[in-house]
């Protein structure tokens, strides 16, 4: 794997931060004594995180509560209860999150969700980008809400399974098991994170086992792992972790089919 790169800002709207490099799974990056133990010297970076201004989640005049962001790349993340419009803000959700603005990567998914409240991706996207990752942990206070946006999910999608017969929207069998993965990561109570974060990872597997051509769903198993242990990817020998070598095998796997997929290379 690449060594880690210089740190480079990522603007975005009305919201910036400072994205940490790219992931450090270079062994001699973290090459200790040779113990077999990690890195002591070695501690995750810290960085200058986003602050949300006042207005940040005020409705503006028109009721939107995302600006149609332009120049994020062509990757898309299709959904099948979205209009175009609504597409569009769910694609530029996930296109942020995979460059760390989690924070507008959250409106845009609440912009979705305001265009088609019946896309349960919507919702799962908000959910999604309120966890960790690899430059922070999950602010406490954001538990209860990510648990109710995939409480919201479970009740759409069993709302659509009633009505599907009568000319409802059903959610693809795909987009339910991204919103079933995503539940096992929020149980509602913060104490709960670490076996939280690893349940995650382990549904995060299968699901990637299960959509092989699904190259989202391979890249968001990698940063599942990644978060397991954010920054730590090696031993002092320049051994690597088992879950560095499950994070290689799926990046390069996507890289391979799409060299210019963002997240796979952000991650990478």
């Amino acid at each position: 794997m690449q060594s880690p790169r210089p740190f480079r800002a990522v603007l975005a709207g009305a919201t910036s931060l400072l994205v940490v490099g790219l992931m450090p799974l270079s062994p001699a990056a973290h090459a200790g004594s040779g113990t077999g133990e990690a890195n002591p010297q070695h501690a995750a970076p810290t960085h200058v995180h986003y602050d949300a201004p006042a207005q940040f989640r005020t409705p503006r005049a028109d009721g939107s509560l995302a600006p149609r962001l332009q120049n994020l790349g062509k990757h898309m993340f299709p959904t099948s209860q979205a209009s175009a419009i609504g597409q569009l803000f769910v694609n530029q959700g996930l296109n942020l999150a995979y460059g760390f603005n989690h924070l507008e990567a959250g409106r845009a998914f609440a912009e979705a969700a305001r265009r088609d409240p019946g896309n349960v991706m919507a919702l799962w996207g908000q959910a999604l980008v309120l966890g960790p990752n690899i430059n922070m942990p999950m602010d406490p206070a954001s538990e209860p809400l990510a648990f109710a946006l995939l409480q919201r999910a479970d009740e759409l999608l069993q709302r659509q399974a009633r009505t599907a017969g009568h000319g409802g929207s059903l959610a693809t069998q795909r987009e339910r098991d991204y919103v079933a993965a995503l539940a096992k990561r929020y149980t509602g109570h913060a104490e709960d994170r670490a076996g939280s974060d690893l349940a995650y990872a382990n549904a995060m597997r299968q699901l990637a086992q299960k959509y092989p051509d699904d190259l989202d769903a391979q890249t968001l198993f990698a940063e599942s792992l990644m978060d397991l242990r954010p920054w730590n990817y090696w031993l002092g020998d320049g051994t690597p972790f088992p879950e560095t070598v499950e994070i290689q095998a799926a990046l390069r796997q996507v890289i391979a089919r799409n060299a210019l997929h963002p997240g796979a290379l952000h991650y990478w």
